[in-house]
């Protein structure tokens, strides 16, 4: 180990470097390459098991410490990975049964990544062997800052082998205890699906098995990566030196319970490769990340420029949109962002991705705005390090409805992809959002919105939202929630679990329109609301009526779709449809007023960032389309990267960012 070190502090600027693929003689190449582009951490390891074990039991960490030593040498930090979502060919070869099954009964050949069975028992073992070899090697290596347990684990559609059927039987038997009790729950009854032993329940292979036995699987699969990523954290936590934080890197998918993985890790780490007509849709995802850990995330992989693999699907993104794309982790709290890959691979898999330098080693056309990141970086840092983000709206997103959603969605097209929909009129309002799961807490906002929460039954919610909302918050409830107890089953004597109950209100039909038979207009201003999909019909007096239906039936036309109800000192609204963006902008201005959240600084479409901490608080401003935003500040700040003050009415270029800070007195 190399005690001569002198590491860069954060926030950090990296890439994904996969020295194994390339003659040891590349290595000084590549990370003179690195100094020029700025880049200040290099993530490795991450595939390499067979190089480390060539053979079982026979470790080869010598290359990898020449790696490591280089890096830090040149101060450059090392995130280093546990290799475990590429097992190599020797394993499967010993043990067979490691491989996963698919749902049609068909194991996984060599030759992917993540095709071995996170509870198969063989797995498990050499998998604990080859981590706690490496922590017991690099554990105390001053280069490395943090490590990364596996590689974007998530179940998808599960497996199906003997190990995974028994222990889902088994998480079945004691969730449920009897087989009675999960009969009644599940109403097996119908369809004659009752079981007279949890020995007889089924994965579910096919796509008309009970909803519930479904959403059950799906659960079991994703804890069951969950419970393998804690037997990694274990081990590394018994070895890795005091402060240098433990993640997995995750992915923008919800049905892993992101809030339970976290609980043994110490940095939440984050995989994306949105564009610029999504970029905004990778914010909903910072806000939440930075929920889950006091650690600030880390974002571990992110374009240069396109995505690909075998071929490219992507064009050239406009001039500026790396940059932001870089900084938009930092600015909604994070410390660091990396760039997927270092240099393309020259042969195999992923050899069309984009990069920071071509494979044969040139740099790519965004070399440039990789190093004014680094430099935008470097200014910052003092900002970044020592503020966090402000919010006072919250946004409910859980992991169970995203899995309910999916195994039994209420109506076609109303699935987890319309959530961001939810999200980003607010933003556009100026407004920052925390995205929080249900166990949350509620104290430090004054407006929650729950889009699309299909069932409350989490973490104590419902009373929790009742206190809350009684004290004086604004609750934005949104279409088809409330409508499911904890496993999907529908209420049997009310609509809704609490939402009756809580303001009063009376429903009297939940209607789909797929064909946008029915218009909905607001009853102030007579605007249409652009709505579609659903409309919860109430009955309701005018005074607490903020949007009427019209057509589709006669027995629903002029009444509310959507009701606001005062409750104890707050309010709460029912959404009860889908309206287009710019209602439910309106929408959101009318809950904010009445929440005392202000708004309407912005113009345009910009990510607006109130920091705060303990020394200083300021304002981050990133125009995130490309198309140019404007804000008006109520009195003067610094901007601290042109280094001047600034006050008024600010015109932001586009993919132009601001990082704004109070004066001194």
């Amino acid at each position: 180990m190399n005690q001569n070190v002198k590491l860069p502090l954060p926030p950090y600027l990296g890439a994904a470097y996969y020295p194994e693929d390339w003659p040891e003689d590349e290595i000084d190449y590549d990370i003179a390459k690195m100094k020029e582009a700025g880049i200040t951490a290099a993530r490795i390891g991450e595939f390499a098991w067979k190089k480390m074990e060539p053979k079982p039991g026979q470790y080869d960490f010598g290359w990898l410490h020449k790696v490591v030593d280089k890096l830090g040498e040149a101060g450059i930090a090392v995130v280093m990975g546990t290799p475990t979502a590429t097992p190599p060919k020797w394993l499967s070869n010993l043990h067979p049964d490691v491989m996963t099954i698919n749902a049609g009964d068909r194991p996984a050949s060599h030759g992917g990544r993540r095709h071995c069975c996170s509870n198969n028992p063989n797995y498990q073992k050499y998998s604990a062997k080859i981590v706690e070899a490496m922590a017991k090697e690099f554990g105390d290596d001053l280069a490395i800052i943090g490590w990364q347990i596996d590689n974007e684990i998530y179940a998808w559609d599960g497996c199906y082998c003997p190990h995974c059927q028994s222990q889902f039987r088994e998480m079945l038997r004691e969730k449920y205890k009897t087989i009675d009790a999960l009969n009644e729950a599940w109403n097996l009854n119908l369809f004659s699906q009752a079981y007279d032993d949890f020995s007889e329940i089924p994965a579910p292979r096919d796509a008309w098995h009970n909803p519930h036995l479904r959403q059950e699987w799906m659960i079991f699969a994703n804890d069951s990566h969950i419970r393998y990523v804690h037997m990694q954290a274990d081990i590394l936590h018994k070895y890795v030196k005091t402060g240098v934080p433990i993640g997995t890197d995750t992915m923008p998918f919800n049905g892993m319970d992101y809030r339970r993985l976290n609980e043994k890790l110490d940095v939440v780490q984050f995989n994306h490769y949105n564009e610029p007509q999504n970029e905004w849709q990778v914010c909903l995802w910072f806000d939440y990340l930075r929920q889950m850990r006091a650690h600030p995330f880390w974002n571990t992989e992110t374009q240069t420029c396109w995505n690909g693999s075998t071929e490219i699907g992507q064009s050239i993104k406009p001039d500026g949109w790396c940059r932001v794309n870089s900084f938009l982790p930092l600015a909604l709290g994070g410390e660091a962002n990396m760039y997927w890959i270092w240099r393309t691979h020259w042969a195999g898999h992923e050899l069309s991705h984009g990069s920071v330098l071509d494979a044969s080693g040139r740099p790519m056309h965004t070399f440039g705005e990789v190093q004014q990141t680094s430099e935008l970086f470097a200014k910052t840092a003092d900002f970044i390090n020592n503020t966090r983000v402000a919010a006072e709206v919250g946004f409910h997103y859980t992991s169970r409805n995203w899995n309910m959603h999916n195994t039994q969605t209420m109506v076609a097209g109303a699935a987890n992809e319309k959530i961001p929909g939810f999200y980003k009129p607010l933003c556009d309002l100026g407004v920052r959002v925390d995205v929080i799961d249900a166990c949350e807490d509620l104290s430090k906002y004054k407006m929650i919105v729950s889009p699309m929460m299909m069932t409350l039954e989490e973490g104590n919610l419902p009373a929790r939202m009742e206190e809350w909302v009684k004290n004086g918050g604004v609750w934005v409830v949104g279409p088809l929630s409330d409508i499911r107890n904890a496993i999907g089953a529908r209420y049997q004597h009310k609509p809704f679990g609490m939402l009756e109950e809580l303001t009063g209100a009376k429903w009297l039909y939940g209607i789909p329109d797929r064909e946008k038979r029915i218009t909905a207009t607001c009853t102030a201003c007579g605007e249409a609301l652009g709505s579609e999909l659903w409309y919860d019909i109430w009955d309701e007096a005018p005074e607490n009526t903020l949007a009427v239906v019209h057509g589709g039936h006669s027995a629903i036309d002029g009444k509310a779709c959507i009701v606001e109800r005062k409750v104890g000192q707050g309010r709460v609204i029912l959404l009860g449809t889908f309206p287009d963006y710019n209602a439910l902008k309106k929408l959101y201005a009318h809950a904010l007023e009445n929440a005392g959240v202000a708004y309407g600084a912005s113009e345009g479409q910009l990510m607006v960032v109130p920091r705060a901490g303990e020394t200083t608080s300021g304002l981050i401003l990133v125009e995130y389309a490309g198309a140019g935003a404007a804000y008006t500040l109520d009195h003067p700040m610094r901007d601290i990267v042109a280094e001047k003050t600034v006050e008024g009415r600010l015109e932001i270029p586009p993919y132009g960012i601001l990082v704004l800070e109070e004066l001194k007195n």
